[in-house]
Parts: C-alpha cells; sequence; structure tokens
C-alpha cells in the first residue's frame, strides 16, 4: 500500500509543478507561494485566450469541475484536494 501513496504523491507533485509553471508563465508577477482560486480563474481565462479554438462546452464543464472541486476554506494552491488539482492540470492541458 506504501507505494500507491508514493504514486499519489508523485502526482501531485507533478501537478503542482504543471500548474506553477502556467501561473509563472502567463502571470509573471505572482508569486507561486499565493496562488488561490481568483488566480487560477485569470491564468484560466488567458489559457482560453491564447486557445480560442477549444470546445465551448469542454471548457465549461472542465471550468465547473474546477470550482466544484476548489475548497474556499481553504483558499491556497497546495492545500487544495488531489482531484481539484488534476482538474486544473486538465483545463490546462
Amino acid at each position: 500500500m506504501s507505494g500507491i501513496s508514493t504514486i499519489t504523491e508523485l502526482q501531485r507533485c507533478a501537478d503542482l509543478a504543471v500548474i506553477r509553471a502556467a501561473v509563472k508563465a502567463r502571470l509573471p508577477d505572482k508569486s507561486a507561494a499565493t496562488i488561490s482560486l481568483a488566480d487560477i480563474a485569470e491564468l484560466c481565462k488567458r489559457d482560453l485566450r491564447a486557445r480560442p479554438t477549444r470546445d465551448c462546452h469542454d471548457v465549461r464543464d472542465q471550468i465547473l469541475q474546477i470550482a466544484i472541486e476548489w475548497d474556499l476554506d481553504r483558499d491556497a494552491l497546495d492545500q487544495q484536494s488531489n482531484v481539484c488539482l488534476r482538474a486544473v492540470v486538465t483545463f490546462l492541458r
């Protein structure tokens, strides 16, 4: 069972790295330590503008999934669930 948690931890680290790299590329003034839902919303908005030919229904579903999974009581990116991080990464890909 310890191997499963290691894989989960590696996936979480990879997801955080993808999100932080996207934030650094699109929001260069933003510190990676203080990423919140507002920053993710801005990141998604900029990503969508950069790729306007995406299916609008998929985009809507992905944004709704991020909003559903985001824990507002713990607004920092690092405190979000693995499912939430995966939803953000899915949107960015």
